[in-house]
């Protein structure tokens, strides 16, 4: 099975489990419908790649809302919504991503890319943001306020004195930046394995 493949059966789980409030014959014919429209759309199209496969899933829309307009029962309003967890092996990517680089530096975060390019759960743009945002995550944020930060001022015998290096200011402001991006593109990352 290709990572198409399960992007289609998922997709198409997910629409099943959510008509489930629809008679069996209904469920099963929305069902095909929807696996038909998807097959014709990417015969019919230049490519079947993931990102092609994505980007007509996206555009199909929610599985739910589809099962919705089919007449299926909206969920029981009583209880909280339930939550997807995220998969042990994206949880383990996004975590090297966010910490790699300080429990093992440098290798610990290329582990992490390497295993977001691996995943059949993110698009090219996630990766995209996963890889370029703030690479090294959270391990160039503690470096740069560790060691890169430093000012030093330095005075000659007449007693003019200058200052190199970087102000506590920009210091803070470039590991406040650094933080606050890879935290941002690992909350996205989870949410997107979530949905």
């Amino acid at each position: 099975m290709t990572v198409t493949d399960a992007l289609i059966d998922d997709y198409l789980d997910r629409l099943a489990r959510a008509a489930a409030g629809l008679p069996g014959s209904r469920r099963a014919e929305l069902t095909a419908e929807i696996r038909e429209h998807i097959e014709v759309a990417l015969a019919e199209g230049p490519d079947r790649d993931e990102a092609a496969v994505r980007t007509l899933l996206d555009r199909l829309g929610d599985p739910e809302d589809i099962a919705r307009e089919a007449g299926a029962p909206a969920p029981a309003l009583g209880g909280p919504p339930a939550r997807r967890s995220v998969p042990a092996f994206e949880l383990v990517t996004v975590l090297l991503l966010l910490l790699g680089g300080i429990v093992l530096p440098v290798l610990g975060w290329v582990v992490g890319v390497v295993l977001l390019w691996a995943s059949a759960r993110w698009s090219v743009r996630d990766k995209l943001l996963g890889t370029l945002v703030f690479p090294g995550g959270l391990a160039v944020a503690a470096w740069w306020l560790f060691f890169a930060s430093g000012s030093s001022t330095t005075c000659d015998p007449t007693g003019v004195c200058e200052t190199s290096g970087t102000s506590v200011e920009v210091s803070g402001a470039i590991v406040l930046v650094g933080v606050v991006g890879s935290l941002a593109v690992c909350a996205h990352l989870i949410r997107r394995a979530r949905a």
